[in-house]
């Protein structure tokens, strides 16, 4: 039996996370995993292959909505490159929760916007190491590395936000305040409104700006 095309659509959204027309992408955890697992080969593969496809058909933008808990850094890492490499611009509206690895592929996006009871955790990643002592090392020293890069990332996004400009901070003070905070806090937590005022969001759904799904939609930036 040939689907009808209301089927086929379906079929895009659920099974392959996009919905060609209306030019959007569905960015969640693979469900053939048993627990909520966020960014890991399977769906960041997938958001690959999707990003490349609507790329192919169009230059509009693309909306994707995201709906993660965080997930391997290296994957995450994948799908920001993609996001970046893409000659669409991707506008990203977030649902329920921005953690872990998950806050830092937002930061990618050309417009970010987050639902209004969504919120933001900012951490260090966790690393476990069993393994012979240079290779732990180097392992720990990589680590380190891509820990700035993360650093890096929200400072950039912080440079221009609300609260650098009203106390008048310099991006060496931006600095600073990111990583005394993830100093004393560890797990780092902003609803969405905070994380506008820190920069690392562009709005809230339902705000002038971004009323609605449609309005964000297509909007030019």
């Amino acid at each position: 039996m040939v689907p009808n095309n209301a089927d086929n659509d379906l079929h895009h959204i659920h099974n392959l996370c996009i919905d060609p027309k209306g030019r959007e992408i569905f960015l969640h955890s693979s469900f053939d995993s048993e627990e909520e697992s966020g960014v890991e080969f399977r769906s960041a593969i997938m958001f690959e292959k999707n990003i490349r496809y609507l790329n192919q058909l169009s230059n509009e933008s693309i909306l994707v909505h995201m709906h993660l808990p965080g997930g391997d850094w290296q994957d995450c890492m994948g799908i920001m490159d993609t996001i970046n490499s893409s000659s669409s611009k991707i506008f990203m509206l977030a649902y329920g929760k921005v953690e872990s690895a998950s806050s830092i592929l937002f930061q990618a996006a050309h417009l970010r916007v987050l639902m209004p009871n969504t919120h933001m955790l900012i951490h260090y990643g966790s690393l476990s190491i069993e393994d012979e002592h240079r290779a732990a090392k180097s392992s720990f020293e990589w680590s380190e590395k891509e820990s700035l890069k993360m650093i890096n990332i929200f400072t950039d996004r912080c440079n221009d936000s609300p609260i650098a400009k009203e106390r008048n901070w310099k991006k060496h003070i931006i600095r600073k305040h990111i990583m005394s905070q993830l100093d004393k806090k560890s797990d780092w937590i902003l609803n969405a409104e905070e994380a506008v005022y820190y920069g690392f969001a562009d709005g809230v759904l339902g705000d002038r700006k971004f009323s609605t799904i449609d309005k964000l939609k297509n909007r030019k930036r």
